[in-house]
């Protein structure tokens, strides 16, 4: 028993569907028909509509020359205060040469035409009274009111047939009042046909179109347009409205014998829908169970995506919201609440700047909204966005193959503010560095003069007199001369070992000081145009005592005289290091300062044949406090700041410091910088 109610169940649901899809059939077939006869009628409204703006354009541009060759004869009559008929003629000529349409071009001086170019045809127009026929007279005194030309029309032709007649005011100088006097005017007449000749869809052809190009009045719309443009839309012509020559017009066009009342694909639609339809309960059913898998996935999705510990955000191809986590809405309370799905990321953006605390002004606002959006469309590295609680977020967005954006906040508060106290505390330290180096600096100057006063002290006041008076003694002491003497020298070098660490410590001192500017930015260059060459070759001689006190040759080279745009002082500094630097970690062999010209290049090298540095280590020399181990900065001394110093002054200086070393061979820095001619074509 119940088998069978199950069987006429489902029997019945069977008819039921059954129904639903004949139901289908019949609807779905009427759309789609309707959808396709609309789509047709809307195509071929489409390209009638552009071939109604060509028209318009074309229109226009015949107007336009008409004005034209009424300016041309303006300025004759202007100019010779004559009809010049064969100038006009030619003028006349040309015109109908690029503008068939052009019946007549009538000169009344007085109101009474007096010329009509050509005149074959136009004769009867020949004495002619505007203000005897008011239906013209009216365009006449409209042009002479507004002083400038303007169209009238349809209207019907003295010639005969209907067409559209330019009016051009002309006015000419009068000597005696030093004004100008209204002459007459120049009519320019087309006929209506003429006007719209040329076009794909001939529109002057009434058997196939219905054609109208009026003036729209000022003061209300004609009755006609209002019935056209509420009409049912397989019933209302094209319409366009344009300006031409300070007035107001529309064109309108529609098919003559009506529109389409349907489309030629119809017949197959129909035979297509009917077999969609036999199908219809089949693709329901499959697209059903696709439907519940796609929406199980998705809520698995949003499921995991709620389970992150970071801050998850999702736009469409659109921009519109899809997915938000609720730790992202943690990481927003101010705008947490008007979130909401289907918002554009525009819109979230101006909540965010509107809910902010610190609120910035409009045109801030704007600046950062549009900043954001580009990041958001062009999104690259990660960057980091303030949120409230004084929380740092770093914000990283990408696209999908698909075109969505995702967006993942993370809270780097804490690191932010740990990055944030080591500043400080770098701060703190090139300000204690500065202070200290200050502080050090006067007292070790003290310390070198007095002990470069010592260690001449054979020269001093007081020594001289000394000798004088043990050379007056009686009896002379030849012992006590000795001790004398003896003590002199032993005062000498124990100051000349003083003077010399105290310059070491000096020039420590003043590193330290260099690195403090160039940390703080507050280093500056006195740049002017030097000759390189004597720079070098100087900075050569200076250290080549140096090199010679530990058994190196130093030697010199150039390829001729070369200018840059340098500091002298800091160029030399430098030199100064790279070259103490190479006597310092080279025992054996030579250095070679050479100043070669590339190009618009200046290249200095430094070559040496000392203990080389590891490839590992090539970038690290030029980092501060750093030299290559432990062991070599207590041997050789320094506090590691010399190169990185030379980095950064070549860097100001517009080039660059780089080497160039093999373990156990030696070394070459290398300072490039630009000629100064190059610096000057790049600074214009």
């Amino acid at each position: 028993m119940l088998n069978k109610y199950k069987s006429y169940l489902a029997s019945k649901a069977y008819i039921l569907l059954t129904a639903l899809a004949l139901g289908s059939v019949v609807g779905i077939g009427y759309s789609v028909i309707k959808l396709d006869r609309d789509n047709h009628l809307a195509t071929v409204r489409r390209d009638l509509e552009q071939d109604l703006y060509t028209a318009i354009d074309q229109i226009q541009l015949r107007f336009f020359e008409a004005v034209l060759v009424a300016k041309h004869i303006e300025n004759l009559l202007t100019a010779s205060k004559e009809v010049n008929e064969a100038q006009i003629s030619r003028f006349v000529a040309d015109l109908q040469l690029h503008n068939p349409g052009v019946r007549a071009v009538a000169l009344a001086p007085g109101l009474v035409v007096t010329h009509s170019f050509p005149i074959t045809g136009n004769q009867k127009t020949i004495g002619l009274k505007y203000w005897q026929v008011p239906e013209q007279m009216a365009s006449v005194a409209q042009a002479y009111r507004r002083q400038s030309p303007i169209v009238d029309g349809p209207v019907p032709l003295v010639q005969g047939g209907a067409g559209y007649i330019l009016r051009y005011p002309v006015f000419l100088p009068n000597p005696s009042t030093n004004v100008q006097q209204f002459w007459g005017v120049i009519s320019i007449v087309i006929s209506a046909d003429g006007l719209l000749s040329a076009q794909r869809h001939d529109f002057s052809d009434a058997e196939k179109y219905s054609f109208s190009l009026r003036e729209i009045p000022a003061s209300s719309p004609l009755a006609d347009d209002v019935q056209d443009d509420t009409g049912p839309l397989n019933a209302r012509p094209v319409t366009t409205e344009f300006n031409m020559l300070g007035s107001a017009w529309k064109a309108t066009v529609r098919p003559t014998a009506g529109w389409p009342s349907y489309s030629p694909q119809s017949p197959y639609l129909l035979a297509f829908v009917l077999v969609l339809a036999v199908i219809l309960v089949g693709v329901l059913l499959i697209i059903r169970s696709f439907a519940a898998e796609k929406e199980s996935a998705r809520a698995l999705l949003a499921e995991s995506i709620g389970c992150l510990n970071e801050g998850f955000i999702a736009f469409d191809d659109d921009e519109r919201l899809m997915l938000v986590n609720e730790k992202y809405l943690e990481y927003y309370p101010e705008i947490g609440p008007l979130i909401q799905p289907g918002m554009t990321i525009k819109e979230l953006l101006a909540h965010s700047v509107k809910n902010q605390p610190d609120a910035t002004t409009i045109e801030d606002e704007n600046t950062w909204i549009a900043e954001r959006l580009e990041r958001f469309r062009n999104p690259g590295v990660s960057f980091l966005e303030a949120a409230a609680d004084n929380r740092w977020l770093k914000v990283t967005e990408a696209k999908t193959p698909h075109g969505y954006t995702v967006g993942i906040s993370t809270d780097v508060t804490a690191e932010q503010r740990a990055m944030k106290a080591a500043e400080a505390a770098d701060r703190e330290k090139t300000e204690f560095l500065n202070n200290v180096s200050h502080e050090l600096r006067t007292p070790l100057t003290v310390i070198s003069g007095r002990a470069s006063f010592l260690r001449n002290s054979e020269r001093l006041p007081q020594s001289k007199s000394l000798a004088a008076a043990l050379e007056n003694a009686v009896p002379a002491d030849g012992t006590v001369t000795t001790a004398v003497t003896n003590f002199q020298r032993f005062v000498s070098e124990q100051s000349a070992g003083i003077e010399n660490s105290a310059k070491h410590m000096l020039r420590l001192v003043e590193d330290l000081l260099d690195w403090t500017r160039v940390a703080r930015g507050q280093l500056e260059l006195d740049l002017a145009r030097i000759e390189v060459t004597d720079l070098g070759r100087s900075v050569a001689e200076d250290l080549r005592p140096d090199a010679e006190a530990k058994g190196l040759t130093l030697t010199y080279s150039e390829d001729g005289p070369a200018e840059a745009m340098a500091d002298a002082i800091r160029l030399k500094q430098i030199l100064y290091n790279l070259i103490s630097n190479a006597i310092k970690f080279t025992d054996t062999g030579n250095i070679h300062l050479s100043i070669e010209q590339m190009g618009d290049q200046i290249v200095f090298s430094v070559a040496d044949t000392g203990c080389g540095i590891g490839q590992d280590d090539l970038e690290r020399v030029f980092q501060r406090f750093q030299q290559v181990d432990g062991s070599m900065s207590r041997q050789k001394g320094g506090l590691g700041l010399g190169l990185a110093i030379a980095e950064q002054l070549a860097v100001l200086h517009g080039g660059a410091l780089s080497l160039e070393s093999e373990l156990g061979k030696g070394s070459t820095f290398r300072l490039t910088l630009t000629r100064a001619e190059a610096a000057f074509q790049r600074t214009g």
